[in-house]
């Protein structure tokens, strides 16, 4: 009898554990579900977050390389920034002779048709996406399939160089390169700060100087010049900015736009020269109605009143000079309220004006505010004229966040320490939030 109640209690314990197993197994399975459920929902939050929308699409166009393959951006010649990693499709966006043509966010880069394989292919691609910002690279950097470091890498991208960005997913940033997305860990990279916009007026000897507003040492403006010379800075014209600030140009970290407001006659004798010597370019605000006061070219009388560029001056100078829009003539400060002549005409009047500076400057892009002074009704003139950026007196960087018509400049007069130029150009100012 009692071995009867023994086995009885055998098979209900045994049973019991049974129960208890499946119910666990039964658990796990619901919490597996419930993992992979909060995995899909926080990539839902994350794709939400970037505005992304991850759509897999067939393309016609999509290549693997067998090896290692450099990519590059075109300016004179080729320029490499990167390479792409052996079997990993790309989507190219046209083939010519000897390159594919891919992009990189909006700006078009050149693979060389080597050891290839082209297909028709479904390709997991991010739709609706624009640039959002751009990164430096200071070291060689990986780009990743997946936000994981042990995800298969895609690329690589070169040092040196500021690269466009398509939005952020925790502690990576998000590119987009040939239809696919990449992924670059924050701790790699820094974020751009921007361009620095270098904005000059009058140049003198030191030993003519009377004051330092708005005035800067032709010694000063060379050792500038110089410094930025022996760290190979890259000099850029409005176009290229204006690229820039739409994700559409791929700069190096050491680029500068150096301008010069008013077109004053110092500056073909103490920049031209120097600027021509280390091959920079420069942009030259002009105000079209000064350009009529005399003819011819002028001998520079630094004692005398200011002197302004005469159009066979600027004919002579356009291999340095790249001519802008300054007002034809609004340069005019009222001396009471000590408000601009741009700030009290009326939108007809503005356009008017500003017509007469462009058939002085036909292929002008940008208008620097005379004084800084402008406000909104200046910038819908602008528009309506064809304007595409527009140049203050803010203090700071040229980003891709702030309107393309209120780019900040560094005014850099005799008063600017060397230090202190270092700083700007390098990206190193910092300003208070």
């Amino acid at each position: 009898m009692k071995k009867y109640v023994y086995i009885t209690i055998l098979i209900l314990f045994i049973g019991s554990v049974l129960i208890e197993s499946l119910g666990l197994l039964d658990n796990l399975e619901r919490v597996e579900a419930n993992e992979k459920e909060f995995e899909q929902v926080k990539h839902m939050e994350i794709v939400k977050s970037i505005n992304i929308i991850p759509q897999t699409k067939e393309f016609e166009q999509v290549v693997i390389f067998n090896d290692p393959q450099p990519f590059y951006i075109k300016e004179d010649s080729l320029i490499k920034i990167g390479q792409l990693e052996p079997n990993v499709e790309f989507t190219i966006v046209q083939e010519k002779e000897n390159f594919y043509e891919l992009l990189f966010g909006h700006v078009t880069v050149y693979v060389e048709k080597i050891g290839t394989v082209f297909q028709k292919k479904s390709l997991k691609s991010m739709i609706n996406t624009e640039v959002s910002g751009a990164i430096k690279t200071t070291a060689q950097t990986m780009v990743y399939e997946a936000p994981n470091n042990k995800s298969p890498q895609l690329l690589q991208l070169d040092v040196g160089f500021r690269y466009p960005i398509v939005g952020q997913v925790d502690d990576w940033f998000l590119i987009k390169v040939g239809e696919r997305s990449g992924y670059i860990h924050k701790q790699t990279v820094q974020l751009d700060e921007g361009i620095p916009v270098l904005v000059y007026h009058h140049i003198l000897p030191k030993a003519l100087m009377k004051k330092t507003t708005s005035t800067i040492s032709a010694e000063s403006f060379e050792q500038q010049m110089d410094y930025l010379a022996a760290h190979q800075f890259k000099t850029i014209g409005s176009h290229e900015m204006y690229e820039y600030k739409e994700g559409r140009k791929i700069l190096p970290i050491n680029t500068v736009l150096i301008t010069f407001d008013d077109g004053l006659l110092s500056t073909k004798e103490y920049a031209y020269p120097l600027l021509k010597k280390h091959q920079f370019r420069a942009i030259q605000h002009i105000i079209s109605s000064r350009t009529h006061r005399t003819e011819g070219i002028q001998t520079f009388d630094s004692e005398g009143k200011l002197q302004f560029f005469t159009e066979e001056e600027m004919a002579i100078m356009s291999d340095v000079f790249i001519y802008e829009a300054h007002t034809f003539d609004l340069h005019i400060l009222n001396e009471e309220t000590k408000v601009g002549k741009l700030m009290e005409v009326s939108a007809e009047e503005l356009e008017v004006d500003l017509r007469k500076n462009l058939e002085e400057i036909p292929n002008a892009i940008s208008l620097a505010y005379p004084f800084g002074h402008y406000k909104e009704e200046t910038i819908e003139v602008m528009k309506d004229l064809g304007f595409l950026l527009g140049f203050t007196t803010k203090t700071g960087y040229a980003n891709m966040e702030d309107p393309n018509y209120e780019i900040k400049r560094f005014g850099v007069t005799e008063v600017v320490m060397m230090e202190e130029f270092i700083n700007y150009v390098q990206g190193e100012m910092l300003f208070p939030e």
